[in-house]
């Protein structure tokens, strides 16, 4: 069963839901950016949860936006291959793929990077 918002170990900065077989069932949530220890590396933690997904992590960056950033391309991948949408059940206002998030393809750096 998904975790509330309030019961994660992060603050929660953002939030979207998908629907699963219509019904708002599929939550992404997003965390706070946070300065680790050693002062340079930033981190970021979300969830991912619906009826089949429970997944928590963190993604880092040399920033805060790098670390927003990195963690908003991740849940989109999460999404896509969560067994919710695999089976055809995740939309998102009509969508049945993205769900209005960007991929990592959209960052131009990434893209340069998987062709070299």
């Amino acid at each position: 069963m998904p975790n509330p918002a309030n019961q994660l170990p992060f603050e929660v900065i953002a939030t979207r839901t998908l629907d699963v077989n219509g019904e708002p069932a599929f939550h992404l949530r997003i965390g706070r950016p946070v300065l680790e220890a050693d002062g340079v590396t930033w981190r970021c933690d979300y969830a991912v949860e619906g009826p089949s997904t429970n997944h928590q992590s963190s993604f880092f960056g040399v920033d805060a936006v790098q670390a927003l950033l990195n963690v908003i391309y991740i849940m989109s991948v999460e999404a896509e291959m969560s067994e919710e949408n695999l089976s055809g059940r995740l939309t998102w206002g009509g969508q049945r793929e993205h769900f209005g998030l960007p991929a990592p393809e959209a960052d131009p750096e990434r893209k340069k990077l998987a062709h070299e």
